[in-house]
Order: C-alpha cells, then sequence, then structure tokens
C-alpha cells in the first residue's frame, strides 16, 4: 500500500538535518566543554544530527573515568 499524502509529509518532517563536525564548533547550543569533547568524539568524514551528538556526549559523560 502506498503511503498517503499526510504520511508522507509527517515522515519528511521529522528527519532533523545533520551537520559536519566544524559546524557543531560554532554552535551556540553547546559550551565550550562540550564542544571540546565534540571535536575529539565526532568523525570528521561523516555528519550528525543534534541528537547523536548529545547522546554522544551523555555517553561519554556516564562513562567511568579510568
Amino acid at each position: 500500500m502506498a503511503p498517503t499524502k499526510k504520511e508522507t509529509v509527517t515522515s519528511a518532517a521529522s528527519v532533523e538535518p545533520s551537520f559536519a563536525k566544524e559546524q557543531f564548533q560554532d554552535s551556540q547550543q553547546f559550551t565550550n566543554i562540550e564542544k571540546d569533547f565534540l571535536s575529539a568524539l565526532l568523525q570528521g568524514e561523516r555528519t550528525y544530527t543534534v541528537s547523536e551528538a548529545k547522546n554522544l556526549l551523555a555517553d561519554f559523560n556516564a562513562k567511568e573515568a579510568k
């Protein structure tokens, strides 16, 4: 069954934009310390959504120091 027009619009609207590693450095959404962590955690050749970046920060912060 083909998606209806309403389903198509809903799924297109739920797609988050993705950003390059360098764009997170200019973001006002993260603190300077978070930006430092992101520069170490993010891979330069791929893009990330804001949710993915926040999840990476949360996972990193949850790890126990050795």
